[in-house]
């Protein structure tokens, strides 16, 4: 169960990181783009705005994994689940770059992350709802 809460932890803190995308002038997401070697982004409004947009929906999806894992067993299947959509998202993030020939780099910490995290917490759930042995 230990091991369960740890992986939830560390997802929720992990999509919270982007709090600062949704205040940050794009101006300075140039410098960090730049910093990892992407292409320059481009300014347009709607980008802006799907940007801003993505790193609340993150913030929210961080806010959902750390409570549930306050608790996990009391959330019942929303805990696989979760670790379903991390696996599938990794899959879709792999997909996706390799489609639009992006470099590796970029888009393999996100895929590689998010595959990790859902096969542990599928994992770890297993085994929390695994009967403890009895010691005599």
């Amino acid at each position: 169960m230990v091991m369960l809460k740890i992986t939830l932890w560390v997802t929720g803190i992990s999509c919270l990181l982007v709090i600062p995308g949704i205040f940050t002038p794009v101006e300075n997401w140039q410098t960090v783009t730049a910093f990892f070697g992407i292409e320059t982004l481009p300014d347009a409004p709607l980008f802006v705005y799907l940007g801003r947009l993505m790193c609340a929906t993150y913030a929210g999806i961080g806010i959902y994994f750390i409570i549930l894992a306050i608790r996990p067993l009391k959330h019942g299947v929303l805990v696989p689940f979760s670790g379903i959509a991390c696996v599938l998202l990794g899959v879709l993030c792999w997909i996706t770059g390799e489609k639009t020939a992006m470099p590796t780099k970029w888009y393999l910490s996100d895929s590689l992350s998010a595959l990790i995290l859902g096969f542990l917490i599928l994992l770890f759930w297993v085994w929390s709802k695994k009967p403890k042995a009895k010691s005599v």
